[in-house]
């Protein structure tokens, strides 16, 4: 992982070269362009000055042919041929002319005698025009030779009628001479060219009149660029261009030659001759942004050093922090800039959560020991930890008000146990008589059916005995309402002590939410709720055992209810057969007060009396196990009551009277658990 150090210095050092670079190349480009910008503007000039220069020189030539053509005394026929020559010597020694030559009105030579007729400068003189040839090879002389012709005016009268013509050579390498005083750099030069392309000075002399490079380029790809550029000149144009020829660069400008009959002049050089100082300075640019880059990553260093090491300092530790270390020491600064703030905040953080989770552990220690009479310290937690503070005393409450109505409970079910634990004991004693009385019944039975022949004696007898049966029977007619009451009486206490145990369920349930809220609202707040997260685990576990102890009981109380149902069932069942043998007692009184009307109906009431006594003896049967059933469960129940009255009885508990004065409950609903669990914590600014 990169550190903010790292970060800034890669960030500005990465600014800073690319910026530095940018500048560089800029400054580069725009010295190597101004360069070839004042190349290009140079070589334009000095073509422009040489082609100008150049017709000039023509120009001077013409003029001086032109000068000899106006004499009156070179027009004057009567002048001789000789004094003509002479004149004609004379004229093209001054003006540094090779040869010379007139011709008359037909071409003929005045000089030499031959016939120059066809020449073009003849026919243009002749048509009233100077003019200056390109430099050809002559036919006569098989040299090169440039011809400067005027035509001779008669009576040596300018614009007038040509008679003659008059033509000089002047020094065949005075174009190469011009070209040579050329100079634009040491491998730089100048040439001309022809309507045709050929090239008609250099300063190699060797291609004069030889060298036509748009010739050349038809099998010589790589002089294709230099042909365009000689096509551009042969139109007439003036402009300057770039070329490379045997892998160098060069540039070229050029401009047409005034007075010609489409000569062009260039001025070329190779680009490398002008860029040493552009080289230099390039050179020079770097080594500038090269030492500008270290300097600046230094003071990148420097600086990101002195804002790092803080901001590094507390990132380790909030890192501890989050370890669980509430304990070592928070780093300082002596700067006043957001670095102290930073640095001065960790440590409210530290502190406060310090604070927090001591006075957490101190609470939920007490209570883990059994203590929830407790006083819990509020000003510690500000901000949104208020909802802490606030969940902290709801669970102290809500536990001991559970607890305070769990052991008001046990004590109701207790006595209530011992209560249904008599009943039982009264109604396995009643039973008991019962099943005497029918044994005796029976045995009077037996008797009167063996004794049938005492029938009269013995009917006042049976009749009292018929009588006490019916006294007996009502009795425990009575005794067995009072045992259904009880029995009711249990099974209501059972379905209150069932609401109390899903009351119990209910608080750990929503202790169990309200402990999984704040796990999750503290995995929210990251590192800096990691030990709230460890209070709530505690909290979530307190409920999850308060839940099992509560889903213990109500298993308990499940079978206790059944057990009740059951014996609640049988004693209704015993009422029924209590009434049955209440009326059938009732029968038997009948029948003995009317043995006297009929003997004949004694055998059938006997057997009949037999028959009800044996069912009677059966239900009490059953009633006297039901009853010991009963008692057994009754007893099973008190013990059960009595273990949650211990368990409970280990919890040292608020009185439920001063914690309803000091701080009234509060009834949250889902709503208001989803509300809390909604809160954001750890937005307080210290």
């Amino acid at each position: 992982m990169k550190s903010i150090r790292t970060k800034i210095i890669l960030s500005l050092g990465s600014l800073v070269v690319i910026v530095l670079l940018i500048l560089g190349i800029t400054s580069i480009l725009m010295n190597y362009n101004s360069a070839i910008g004042q190349l290009k503007q140079s070589s334009q000039i000095i073509a422009n000055v040489s082609a100008d220069r150049v017709s000039k020189e023509i120009q001077s030539y013409i003029n001086v042919a032109e000068a000899f053509g106006a004499r009156s005394d070179i027009a004057d026929p009567e002048v001789p041929v000789s004094q003509k020559q002479a004149l004609l010597d004379t004229w093209a020694k001054k003006y540094g002319m090779t040869r010379s030559n007139i011709l008359d009105s037909k071409g003929n030579s005045l000089i030499d005698g031959n016939n120059y007729s066809d020449r073009d400068y003849y026919q243009r003189c002749m048509n009233g025009e100077a003019y200056i040839s390109t430099p050809v090879m002559s036919k006569v002389t098989n040299e090169l030779t440039i011809i400067v012709a005027a035509p001779i005016w008669q009576n040596g009268n300018a614009n007038s009628t040509p008679i003659g013509v008059v033509y000089f050579v002047p020094d065949e390498n005075f174009l190469n001479d011009i070209m040579s005083t050329i100079h634009i750099s040491d491998n730089g030069g100048a040439y001309m060219i022809g309507s045709d392309g050929t090239t008609i000075a250099d300063l190699d002399a060797s291609k004069v009149c030889v060298e036509n490079i748009i010739q050349r380029s038809s099998s010589e790809t790589d002089l294709q660029g230099l042909a365009d550029i000689h096509r551009d000149m042969i139109a007439g144009n003036s402009n300057v261009a770039t070329y490379s020829t045997e892998g160098e660069e060069k540039i070229v400008g050029y401009a047409p030659v005034d007075g010609t009959d489409g000569w062009s002049l260039a001025v070329y050089a190779p680009i490398s001759d002008f860029m040493q100082s552009t080289i230099t300075s390039i050179i020079v640019t770097i080594v500038l942004v090269v030492l500008a880059i270290i300097l600046i990553l230094i003071i990148s260093i420097i600086i990101t050093g002195k804002i790092s090491k803080p901001i590094k300092d507390c990132a380790n530790r909030l890192v501890l922090l989050s370890q669980g270390d509430l304990n070592s020491p928070v780093p300082t600064v002596k700067s006043k800039d957001e670095t102290k703030i930073l640095t001065s905040a960790t440590k409210n953080i530290v502190d406060a959560l310090r604070d927090i989770i001591n006075e957490e552990n101190r609470s939920l220690g007490a209570m883990a020991s059994g203590n929830f009479d407790i006083d819990i310290n509020d000003e510690i937690y500000r901000g949104d930890f208020n909802v802490v503070a606030e969940s902290m005393h709801n669970i102290n409450t809500k536990l001991s008000n559970t607890l305070n109505e769990i052991n008001m409970s046990a004590d109701q079910v207790s006595s209530g146990s011992e209560q249904v634990a008599s009943g039982a004991q009264a109604l396995s004693q009643g039973a008991t008589e019962q099943a005497s009385s029918v044994e005796e019944l029976a045995a009077t039975i037996n008797e009167i059916t063996a004794e049938i022949e005492k029938n009269a004696d013995s009917a006042e007898e049976a009749n009292k005995l018929a009588l006490n049966a019916g006294t007996s029977l009502n009795e425990t007619q009575e005794m067995m309402k009072e045992l259904v009451s009880a029995m009711d009486e249990i099974n209501k206490s059972s379905d209150e002590i069932g609401r109390i145990i899903k009351t119990i369920e209910d608080i750990a349930f929503q202790t169990n939410i309200l402990a999984l809220n704040a796990a999750v609202e503290a995995a929210r707040a990251g590192s800096a709720g990691k030990g709230f997260a460890v209070v709530a685990d505690e909290v979530r576990n307190l409920a999850a055992k308060s839940a099992e102890a509560a889903k213990s009981t109500s298993s308990l109380i499940e079978r206790s209810m059944k057990a009740v149902e059951n014996g609640t069932r049988i004693v209704h069942q015993t009422a029924s057969s209590i009434e049955e043998t209440a009326a059938s007692s009732h029968g038997a009184v009948s029948a003995i007060g009317v043995i006297s009307e009929g003997s004949k109906h004694q055998a059938e009431a006997a057997k009949q009396v037999s028959i009800g006594i044996d069912q009677i003896s059966s239900v009490i049967q059953t009633n006297s196990a039901t009853a010991q059933e009963s008692a057994a469960a009754s007893e099973e129940l008190s013990g059960q009551a009595v273990i949650l009255k211990n368990l409970v009885s280990s919890f040292k508990l608020k009185n439920s009277d001063s914690t309803s004065k000091s701080e009234p409950e509060k009834n949250f609903s889902n709503h208001d658990y989803d509300d809390m669990s909604s809160t954001n914590y750890g937005n307080e600014k210290y």
